[in-house]
């Protein structure tokens, strides 16, 4: 199956707690991000996470990685350099994040890329995910963060591998619980 890019609207949030919330919410806004990104990574919804912010020109920026082994190495790298960044979100940008902020919905992405397959997915994002050879991509979910004032404040990108499977269980209500906090704290930044 070649790669398809997939509008879906995530289900109902499940309730944080409280005090999690509130220790969230004293954070300055970048530690509180990051937190919120390494508490998804406990109930393993991805092996890489990638935020993605809008800049106060309307441009999206590469803000923080975090990754199951906790050092983002080569995900900073190549991808922050690469052109899908500093676009501003729009249907038409070659980002999967501006085309969520655009839609204003999730995406997800999956199926085999082949070796010089042109697809939706940026060249560094696809080198990284299936290098020279060609492969499944896995299971990546683009989760818009637009406020209550329909501003578009970034987007989360969740990055599964195809061994892994979709999100499951609880999963999807936590990520989607994590997200509106997430864009509620971009918000306030």
């Amino acid at each position: 199956m070649p790669v398809n890019v997939i509008p879906f609207q995530m289900p109902e949030p499940m309730e944080i707690p409280a005090h999690i919330v509130e220790h969230l919410r004293q954070l300055p806004a970048p530690e509180a991000l990051r937190k919120g990104m390494e508490l998804l990574m406990q109930v393993e919804v991805a092996d890489v996470m990638l935020l993605e912010g809008v800049d106060e020109d309307g441009n999206l920026q590469l803000q923080d990685v975090v990754t199951r082994e906790g050092e983002p190495g080569a995900w900073h790298g190549p991808l922050g350099s690469e052109s899908f960044y500093g676009k501003p979100p729009t249907a038409q940008a070659s980002g999967l994040a501006g085309q969520a902020l655009a839609l204003n919905q999730a995406l997800l992405v999956m199926g085999q890329l082949e070796p010089g397959e042109v697809s939706a997915l940026p060249a560094a994002l696809a080198a990284q995910l299936v290098g020279e050879s060609g492969g499944s991509v896995g299971f990546l979910y683009v989760l818009p963060l637009i406020g209550a004032d329909a501003r578009a404040r970034g987007a989360l990108t969740l990055i599964r591998a195809a061994s892994e499977g979709p999100l499951n269980h609880d999963q999807p209500n936590i990520t989607e619980a994590m997200r509106r906090l997430m864009t509620d704290l971009l918000g306030a930044a």
